[in-house]
């Protein structure tokens, strides 16, 4: 099965694609959008083109362990359902640290964002607990 990780924001949506044979993330795309509307109609031609079969999700959980779900998320998730896909929803803490520290450490990615690993991040964490 081929899974897209989702890293969603409000401006960007960080993207990577993995699969359960190799159960490896890879980082591919941080998606930029002016509405929602836009941003379900590219999300829908990489899946069909990737044929994505599940969605993992970056859940924004407290430290605590509090959910943070915001309005937003909620609706952005809800709309998701219309690609008839699985929606799996991942704890995203430290995933944006996660990523901020992977390209300090890298010496070719400090002019790149970092919602795509960010969303690698949240699908490799989910990965890693099959």
């Amino acid at each position: 099965m081929n899974y897209l990780g989702i890293d969603w924001g409000k401006a960007k949506i960080g993207l990577a694609l993995g699969s359960d044979e190799l159960k490896i993330a890879s980082p591919i795309l941080i998606l930029s959008y002016h509405n929602i509307q836009e941003a379900l109609d590219k999300l829908r031609e990489l899946i069909l083109l990737e044929n994505i079969d599940k969605l993992v999700v970056g859940r924004p959980i407290s430290l605590s362990g509090g959910k943070m779900v915001s309005k937003e998320v909620e609706n952005f998730i809800a709309r998701l359902q219309i690609f008839g896909r699985e929606i799996i929803l991942e704890d995203e803490r430290l995933s944006t640290k996660l990523a901020k520290s992977l390209k300090k450490q890298s010496q070719c990615c400090h002019n790149v964002g970092d919602d795509d690993i960010a969303a690698a991040a949240i699908l490799q964490n989910y990965f890693d607990k099959m």
